[in-house]
């Protein structure tokens, strides 16, 4: 069959280090808090009314939108944490939301209305979920993996329709389906469960310095697998490269997740060896303590990031006893359209001319306080 493949002379490399504001080093990062921005009184307050204005109005979190979330100093603040994220360094942790002060649907209405500031929200998955719970529902890797090659440089073995996010296990290094990927803190786990980011501008200039040929390998497309979340029209797995260098931006797509499980597709060609190394170069580089950048997520944190130029990722967790104070991260993804420039490839990934997001047939776009 027809892979689809560019040839070498269809793929244009940069000869020099990328320069861009998302490069940078989390041993650079580690000791700073730059990147984190603390509510306050003024902010909380500002929260409280937004909250209450809402109510007022009698609407659903669905129905919210930035005029009926209303913020003053705070809707400036929110523009340069969008500024940040999208044109910046490519990430922010937000610190302080009063989540004990609220329900849990108040503290979900919080973070919907901040995020009204940053983006329009999408779905998460085939069930239409625009607000996704990150929490362990006992999802578990497969137990045997036939494919060794699905299995990445950690052991880490994802079975080909596990969603990670549902389990309490460690999760590998990689993008999402959106512009921006959000996540706020109700409960943090008794152990384990950090937050691991790193910028892929510095892992593309990395591997240009030292593998140069294996650079060339991830601007060529990969077979992925859509885990049975399929667009209408589509074929059940797609093709993207990992880097894409497009109207002077530096754009990654990277799921270990997605890319190490084509193997259940017998039509498919298996990764080639160069593919296979790219990967595991790619996963080497990115849990370096060189690149990445760890962060502890408490409650009331909202971590950003731009989907493009940040890897992220998440050590293994356990969970406290009391069903009530496991680990529960609400989750949204935003699309901006004012944001990177993306490639054919990107459209080609979300169907029917989107950028971002999962749609199947039938969807139904909803937001759930439960899981």
């Amino acid at each position: 069959m027809d892979t689809g493949f560019l040839s070498a002379d269809e793929v244009t490399l940069p000869t020099e280090a990328v320069v861009d504001r998302a490069c940078w080093k989390g041993e650079d990062l580690q000791r700073s808090t730059s990147w984190q921005y603390r509510l306050d009184a003024a902010d909380i307050a500002e929260l409280a009314d937004a909250v209450r204005h809402v109510r007022a109005n009698g609407l659903q979190i669905i129905e919210v939108t930035r005029r009926d979330f209303p913020l003053k100093r705070l809707a400036r603040t929110m523009g340069d944490i969008r500024e940040e994220v999208l044109n910046g360094r490519g990430f922010t942790l937000m610190r302080g939301v009063p989540i004990d002060d609220y329900s849990r649907e108040d503290a979900a209405l919080i973070y919907w209305g901040l995020g009204a500031y940053l983006g329009y929200p999408v779905s998460q998955n085939a069930k239409g979920h625009l607000l996704g719970h990150v929490l362990d529902l006992g999802e578990k890797s497969a137990d045997v993996a036939a494919d060794k090659s699905n299995i990445n440089a950690d052991g880490v073995f994802l079975s080909p329709k596990q969603r990670g996010y549902m389990s309490a296990e460690r999760l590998s290094y990689h993008t999402d389906w959106a512009d921006i990927i959000g996540l706020l803190c109700l409960h943090p786990s008794m152990t384990g469960g950090e937050s691991r980011i790193v910028s892929s501008i510095a892992l593309h200039n990395a591997i240009l310095e030292r593998r140069p040929d294996l650079l060339r390998t991830l601007y060529e497309p990969y077979w992925v697998d859509r885990k049975g979340e399929i667009p209408a029209g589509a074929r059940p797995y797609f093709q993207m490269p990992v880097f894409h260098n497009y109207q002077g931006k530096l754009t990654t797509y990277y799921s270990g997740g997605h890319m190490k499980t084509i193997g259940i597709y017998p039509e498919l060609p298996p990764h080639t060896s160069k593919q296979r190394e790219a990967m595991e170069l790619m996963d080497e580089l990115a849990n370096s303590p060189k690149f990445r950048l760890e962060m502890v997520l408490e409650k009331g944190d909202i971590q950003l990031l731009n989907n493009h130029v940040v890897l992220h990722s998440r050590t293994g967790f356990t969970d406290f006893p009391e069903p009530e104070k496991r680990r529960h991260l609400l989750r949204l993804w935003w699309i901006t359209p004012d944001g990177r420039p993306l490639t054919h490839w990107f459209y080609e990934r979300y169907g029917a001319g989107l950028r971002g997001g999962i749609y199947t047939p039938g969807l139904v776009e909803n937001v759930s306080l439960e899981p």
